[in-house]
């Protein structure tokens, strides 16, 4: 009989449970009397204040570099050098302990118009504490060419290598190179010499040994530390805001003496600048520095570990476990804001907030950004609306969120990787096929996380991990056939992500899955149909089905009140477009017409897209068959009788037969950046652009016929 059916052994269990509780925190408070601590939480910032202040704390880009400019000359002057253009390939080594700004001086030097002018070939490679010999040649194909290697030998691997680099004058960088192996060296350099007289590759590590042993220069580029005016430079763009020095002085002295602390690195300097920057008062900027002060008496201050953790322990709680949970992933990954949000929010790290402050998206977003902003993460590129698609973390940076999480994830690279019961979240990165479930890792009780993007996973062992780890709230596989229907067990699952598959069918477990959030199953072109019984799934705030072949959706799709993002609408036979008025859905959406509709006027108004406020993307795709002029006249009364979301920046028709409704379409949409029309081979008339005062954007494809 189950415990929570029988009361007197219920509350006999949760006695005995709160009796422990109590003895740990009994222990604890002994523990910090002794040690003489005292909890204190006004030096502490209050999360709703990254919330409440989100218009103004937002990531600042700081575009220049601050003393560095120098040091770019002089590699530049080793690269052009004409004594280094005898030989095919000479290796310029930059080296320096951690956070000096190797990479971002190498980044510099790279970027230089002069630099790109001077090879056929310029790629970057980044290859950190990689001691497998294929996945560094991989890594270094990837850079070169693009090209995959996970189903390549090596030896497939080093002829595409000789490939990309034949008879060309290449510059090659190799980032934060760890291996000292001289032999191992030599063989990547016999590969490469197919290329011209002349290539450069650039390699940058913290090691003098790696720079002897693979450098072909007389001497390796020593970087330095910043000289301490260059230190107060830095942080003086991180710290304060517009006007702050003026109306509050007294911080200037507090921060010079933070400053001479930070060793003259920049890593550091950028960290604890940009989390000064959110402390406004004088007595928060002295805490800070008290607390600096008094870890240098303990520890050795050029250890630049004991700055970051400062930092570290700064954040709120809730973004504590948000970097954490970053070690999840391996170093040099680039992640994006939004695979890191779906994370985040599945395992309930997303702090609830009122809702006149936002959607726990938005939150998250502002997770993300913080973390950002404080130099947590680096690196990062951005499409042309600002808007973040993919950053990574320094190295340093990554070593500390691995100690942060005390053993509770893993990135399992190979076989024979060790499990304790302490892990809460597993990323299978490099395994090829995960036939069986290892032992060890069935220890993982509390398994809350498992990623198998790339790991092959046989329908036996999808079934044992869902028998095995029933505490599931995120599970990702990329490479699997058949997912059985057990999976309906996983009660606490928030986020599946199935992207990229080879499914066909998912089995009606998925609609007992009350709690799932995240539904992802984007470019499984083998997956015919979704669960007739999907729209069960009340809580579901996200469904990805880009990519699928599929031409309908489940019955009854207005159901999914919960919705936010669903990128791709079908209109099929299940359903017109009415069932979008009871979505409040966000961001994007590509609505395509595959079947015809009896009553599309009707349909249109009933979708009440006019109420979409926070859609700022609407696509058309019209892709169904009929006698032109019947079609056209449909699409004219459907489309004259959408209303658009009032905040659209992007706009998009293709397969579009009629188009004199473009005019009145457009009216009320001033906002728009952005015009795709494509594929609409009998529009005539186009409506005025000089309208939309915002268009950055316009694209037209395949017609002639049209007149504006």
């Amino acid at each position: 009989m189950f415990s929570s059916s029988n009361p007197v052994i219920f509350n006999r269990k949760m006695a005995k449970k709160i009796k422990s509780i109590r003895k740990k925190l009994d222990d604890s408070k002994s523990k910090m009397d002794g040690l003489n601590l005292r909890v204190c939480l006004t030096d502490r910032e209050p999360l709703n204040r990254l919330v409440l202040e989100r218009e103004t704390i937002s990531y600042v880009k700081v575009d220049s570099v601050v003393g560095r400019e120098s040091d770019k000359d002089k590699i530049i002057n080793m690269i052009f050098d004409p004594k280094y253009e005898e030989e095919i390939v000479y290796v310029i080594p930059i080296v320096g302990f951690g956070g000096l700004g190797k990479t971002t001086l190498t980044q510099l030097v790279f970027n230089d118009e002069r630099v790109k002018k001077h090879f056929d070939l310029a790629k970057w490679a980044c290859v950190p504490e990689v001691n497998d010999q294929k996945e560094v040649l991989g890594k270094i194909l990837k850079a070169l060419s693009n090209m995959s290697y996970n189903d390549l030998s090596r030896e497939q691997i080093q002829s595409e290598i000789r490939v990309a680099v034949k008879e060309k004058k290449f510059l090659l960088v190799l980032d934060d190179i760890w291996d000292d192996s001289r032999d191992r060296w030599l063989d990547l350099i016999s590969l490469l010499q197919c290329g011209n007289r002349g290539s450069k590759i650039v390699v940058t590590t913290r090691s003098d040994v790696v720079a002897s042993v693979v450098g072909t220069v007389p001497e390796a580029y020593k970087l330095g530390l910043l000289t301490p005016e260059e230190s107060w430079t830095l942080f003086r763009m991180l710290a304060f805001k517009k006007g702050q020095e003026e109306s509050n002085p007294s911080l200037l002295q507090i921060g010079k003496e933070i400053v001479r602390n930070c060793g003259n690195v920049p890593l550091a300097i950028r960290v604890v600048g940009s989390l000064l920057y959110s402390k406004n008062t004088e007595k928060e900027w002295e805490l800070f520095r008290d607390a600096l002060l008094s870890k240098a008496k303990l520890i050795d201050l050029s250890n630049i570990m004991l700055v970051l953790k400062l930092s570290y322990d700064y954040l709120p709680s809730a973004l504590k476990q948000c970097f954490a949970y970053c070690s999840l992933f391996p170093k040099d990954y680039q992640f994006t804001k939004t695979e890191l949000v779906r994370l985040w929010m599945a395992q309930g790290y997303v702090e609830p907030v009122e809702e006149s402050l936002g959607m726990k998206e938005d939150v998250a977003d502002q997770y993300f950004l913080e973390l950002l902003r404080r130099n947590f993460f680096q690196d990062v590129k951005e499409y042309d609306t600002d808007d973040i698609i993919r950053c990574k973390m320094h190295d340093l940076v990554h070593d500390l969120a691995q100690h942060v999480a005390g053993g509770e994830s893993i990135v399992v690279e190979g076989t024979g990787a060790q499990f304790t019961n302490r892990l809460v979240h597993a990323n299978f990165r490099a395994v090829e096929m995960l036939s069986e479930v290892p032992q060890s890792l069935l220890v993982a009780r509390n398994l809350r996380s498992l990623l198998l993007r790339w790991c092959s996973t046989s329908t036996s062992t999808i079934k044992e991990l869902i028998l095995k780890f029933g505490s599931l709230r995120a599970l990702e596989s990329s490479r699997i056939e058949i997912v059985p229907d057990s999976i309906g067990r996983l009660r606490h699952l928030r986020h599946l992500n199935l992207s990229g598959s080879l499914i066909e069918f998912l089995p009606n477990g998925i609609t007992r899955l009350d709690n799932l959030k995240t539904l992802e199953v984007n470019h499984c072109l083998n997956l015919k149909e979704l669960p007739r019984g999907l729209t069960k799934l009340t809580n579901l705030r996200l469904l990805g089905i880009w990519g699928c072949t599929f031409t309908d959706l489940p019955p009854n799709f207005g159901r999914m009140k919960s919705l936010r993002v669903l990128k791709r609408f079908i209109v099929g036979q299940n359903n017109g477009v009415d069932p979008l008025a009871d979505l409040n859905l966000r961001g994007e959406l590509n609505i395509e017409y595959l079947r015809q509709h009896t009553y599309t006027m009707l349909e249109a108004q009933l979708a009440n897209l006019k109420e979409k406020k926070q859609l700022t993307s609407l696509s058309f795709h019209f892709g169904y068959q009929g006698e032109q002029t019947t079609v056209a006249t449909r699409e004219e009364e459907l489309l004259s009788s959408l209303q658009l979301p009032p905040n659209l920046e992007y706009l998009r028709f293709s397969g579009l037969i009629g188009s004199s409704f473009l005019r009145r379409m457009l009216n009320d949409l001033s906002k728009l950046v952005k015009i795709n029309i494509q594929w609409c081979d009998s529009c005539q008339v186009l409506p005025l652009f000089s309208l939309l005062p915002l268009l950055r954007d316009l694209y037209l494809k395949v017609s002639k016929r049209w007149s504006m």
